[in-house]
């Protein structure tokens, strides 16, 4: 899956740009268009990347006539510095997409703010009599939701027009907008309520999933859920069928589930290995479904996981600051980086997977751009 490299320097050191901030970096995301990458910081500070790049990877590849290698050039001048809003933000809340090209946070005031990717700050809800407990936005950015407790509100972004507002049976830490944008699942004290965006005023169903949910993913039929557990476990949720089945053993939290569509698989983070199942089969009903056999055995505890939208590859990051990318189904790994006395915290892909955002506990981000010839 690799590439033959120049003049003695790393693959990564040639894909790759790489800047320090200030504390550990808990979250990368990158914005609805492709154009901005968030660093979400643990100090509840932000920084921003571009993903222009004027000596990107794509510009600095050449082939040699003679043998017919690919080569990549080394970069010539200095990468350009991080942009960084001024608002802190809560450090327990995501960064989400907002509209196109920008990101929502919740600050420490309780108010939500819409962050451009030029780095401006424009405030999009004031302050409400409760604290804000969960955020999300949509895969588009046209939609973003707000619980504050047991009350969720749910607006457009172009011009922050209420779509819903719901008032739930249980508080809500942890939400999620389905690809289409259709439903929102939102969690809570051991209840996943599934809200249909399209007919707001009904009931949501409420499917009872305990654990520790930090993060939910969804299929992209809509059908079935994956929700990660702090408590070693996670969940994978039935729709039709209103059940949760809990999958536990875990040597660590599982921070991460993603569905691969290329891949036709469930995969999660929390393992000493890439744990992976067919789509097709999941665990449920107390049956283990189908598990696929992915990247390789090791002594190191998977700490964050992102299936590659286009392709059945899912990029992996390690406890001991190892980043690999693992071919769904397979024991192939392309050895990506390894960074010392540090972890990864959390890996990204953009829309098109033509760029893999990495942030480590050390403060280190790094913005990954892999030339089209990367992956055959």
């Amino acid at each position: 899956m690799g590439e033959n490299s120049a003049t003695g320097l790393s693959l990564f050191d040639l894909l790759a740009r790489e800047w320090t901030l200030e504390s550990g970096v808990v979250q990368t995301e990158f914005n609805h268009d492709d154009s901005a990458v968030v660093f979400r910081l643990a100090s509840g500070k932000l920084a921003l990347a571009s993903t222009k790049d004027a000596e990107s990877p794509k510009i600095r590849t050449r082939m040699e006539l003679e043998t017919g290698r690919t080569m990549i050039q080394p970069r010539k001048n200095p990468v350009a510095p991080l942009k960084s809003p001024e608002p802190e933000v809560r450090t327990d809340l995501p960064a989400v997409r907002f509209g196109a090209q920008g990101f929502a946070v919740a600050d420490r005031d309780g108010a939500v703010q819409h962050v451009t990717a030029g780095g401006q700050v424009v405030s999009r809800l004031k302050p409400g009599t409760s604290a804000v407990t969960s955020v999300c936005g949509s895969a588009t950015g046209h939609i973003i939701a707000v619980a504050r407790q047991d009350r969720v509100e749910v607006c457009y972004t172009n011009d922050m027009q209420v779509l819903a507002q719901l008032t739930l049976g249980h508080p809500v830490t942890c939400q999620a907008v389905s690809p289409d944008g259709h439903s929102l699942a939102a969690w809570g004290n051991g209840t996943l309520s599934l809200i249909d965006l399209q007919n707001p005023s009904a009931a949501p169903q409420a499917i009872d999933c305990g654990g520790e949910i930090t993060e939910i993913s969804w299929h992209k039929s809509g059908s079935q859920l994956a929700c990660a557990s702090a408590d070693k476990s996670f969940y994978v949720v039935n729709r039709a069928t209103g059940t949760a089945q809990r999958v536990e053993g875990f040597p660590s939290p599982v921070r991460n589930t993603a569905f691969s569509d290329t891949g036709n698989a469930l995969v999660t983070s929390g393992a000493f290995r890439l744990v992976g199942w067919d789509a097709g089969d999941l665990p449920e009903n107390d049956q283990p479904g189908t598990p696929l056999t992915t990247g390789k055995p090791g002594f190191v505890v998977i700490n964050a996981i992102a299936a590659h939208p286009e392709r059945s590859l899912v990029a992996t990051g390690y406890a001991s600051g190892l980043v690999a990318v693992a071919s769904i189904g397979g024991t192939e790994e392309m050895m990506l980086h390894q960074e010392r006395d540090t972890e990864v915290r959390s890996l990204c892909w953009s829309k098109t997977g033509e760029h893999l955002a990495i942030g480590y506990a050390s403060g280190k981000a790094a913005l990954v751009t892999f030339p089209a010839q990367m992956f055959k």
